[in-house]
């Protein structure tokens, strides 16, 4: 338990294999920094063999790194090894698979020998351009031990400073993965990495058992993102280990705005009830579990919600049972006149406000949809929304009378900037930023769509700072 654990973090490079993610060299930059204050050891940042592009923003994104070591992504080829180089990362990650699935589907009919001689001549070349290297056995959960022995006795002998060994298509148990590290460890003795995929959910499972096996380094990724069900989720690794003992060197208050930064950029969008981050994690609603946590909160809660930057919630009333949902039958529903002073953050102000859709309209509803009317009210200048976040995200419309939608102008306040919109306009609010408007002149329509069925359940309300803040 004493022994340290490295842990890299793969948002970067793995995160950009989940289905629609590419980051931009500004966001790559951005969540990097954010890794680095979090405590993370060493970033994987991205494969610049891959393209120009990609080499160039490998590059860019070492030369803004200041804490963390940083390590790219490369096959067992020289051209890549030697743009890895050209980004001027520590690390290089060189990996190939060996196994004969591997070697049937991806090599062209090659034989072992022949991975075996390229994996050699990567690693070799990598040494002499003075960059530490990572070797990985990709696909080694379902590659025999005789051949990773082989592969591994390769590595080593080529000058690899590190044995990686992928879980590729998350196949490992508890005892599988207990297994294969033993025995790595004890024969070896080297720097021995981890590389956990989460297909069939027990990544994080295999995680705490190779460090208890002697596993130097676990691979991770912020929410777990990655190709297919993703890997390792940093945040649920890091708190698991803070939590057991492990370490007490992640910022764990750092934990909503990594997250919120990662989701932003991604448009990964967690459920509610993903351990650490989800929104309802820390919210108590039976009567009897309330009353107990009152007393003592530790009744019902792992650990202080403050650890990871949240606040527990208490709510002691049950939902009134709606309608029935099921089966889904269509249905055809009628908007109505609301004031806004039933919204928290709201008076009534100006305009006439139609609520289209929350859960009230229809009980099916998973979204919120109103509209505020303006008709050229003069000398207007009441604030009539204060400041105010959701857990979701939401959006405001605004639209004129006129055919072209001109006509009317509005003030938008969003992440403590302030700005005057003149219609046709659309702003688009991410969970978790602060924002308010307000109406200045003209004719036309305000629409706010929040995606929550009830808008004050959508509220976010805490004592901490906002996670968006610089």
């Amino acid at each position: 338990m004493n022994k340290p654990i490295k842990i890299l973090d793969s948002t970067l490079r793995e995160g950009e294999q989940q289905s629609g993610v590419r980051f931009s060299v500004e966001d790559k930059i951005y969540i990097m920094k954010l890794l680095e204050e979090f405590g993370v050891d060493i970033i994987e940042v991205g494969h610049p063999g891959i393209s120009l592009e990609d080499e160039n923003i490998c590059r860019e994104v070492v030369l803004n790194s200041s804490k963390a070591e940083l390590l790219m992504h490369s096959r067992a080829n020289l051209e890549e090894v030697r743009a890895v180089k050209r980004t001027g990362a520590h690390w290089i990650g060189i990996w190939a698979s060996f196994n004969n699935i591997s070697l049937e589907n991806k090599f062209g009919g090659n034989d072992i020998s022949y991975v075996s001689m390229k994996t050699k001549q990567a690693i070799e070349e990598a040494k002499k351009l003075n960059l530490k290297v990572r070797f990985t056995i990709e696909d080694a959960s379902r590659t025999p031990y005789p051949t990773i022995d082989n592969i591994v006795k390769i590595a080593l002998d080529a000058g690899a400073d590190c044995i990686s060994i992928a879980d590729t298509v998350g196949i490992f148990n508890t005892e599988t993965c207990k297994k294969l590290v033993t025995y790595l460890k004890n024969r070896y003795g080297c720097i021995l990495e981890i590389h956990l995929h989460n297909d069939l959910g027990l990544s994080l499972s295999n995680a705490l058992t190779a460090i208890n096996c002697g596993v130097d380094i676990v691979d991770t990724t912020v929410l777990g993102i990655g190709e297919r069900a993703g890997i390792v989720d940093l945040i649920q690794l890091a708190t698991a280990l803070t939590k057991f003992g492990y370490s007490n060197n992640f910022n764990l208050a750092l934990v909503g705005k990594l997250t919120n930064s990662v989701s932003l950029a991604t448009g990964y969008k967690p459920d509610d009830t993903r351990p650490i981050i989800g929104k309802n994690v820390f919210t108590h609603t039976s009567a009897y579990h309330v009353k107990a946590v009152q007393s003592n909160p530790a009744t019902y809660e792992p650990f202080d919600p403050k650890l990871v930057g949240r606040e527990r919630v208490l709510k002691d009333k049950r939902p009134t049972i709606s309608e029935a949902k099921l089966p889904f039958k269509p249905s055809i529903k009628k908007p109505f006149i609301k004031g806004a002073s039933e919204l928290k953050y709201h008076t009534d102000g100006p305009g006439i406000r139609w609520v289209h859709l929350d859960s009230r309209v229809d009980n099916k509803a998973s979204f919120y949809v109103i509209q505020r009317f303006f008709d050229d009210i003069k000398n207007s200048t009441e604030k009539h929304v204060d400041k105010h976040t959701h857990h979701c995200d939401s959006a405001f419309i605004f639209w004129g009378e006129n055919a072209d939608g001109t006509g009317l102008t509005c003030c938008v306040q969003m992440n403590g900037e302030e700005h005057i919109v003149h219609s046709p306009t659309t702003v688009f609010i991410p969970a978790f930023i602060e924002h308010s408007y307000h109406y200045i002149s003209g004719k036309g329509s305000f629409t706010n769509i929040v995606l929550s069925p009830d808008y004050n359940q959508s509220l976010f309300e805490s004592n901490t700072s906002l996670v968006f803040s610089n």
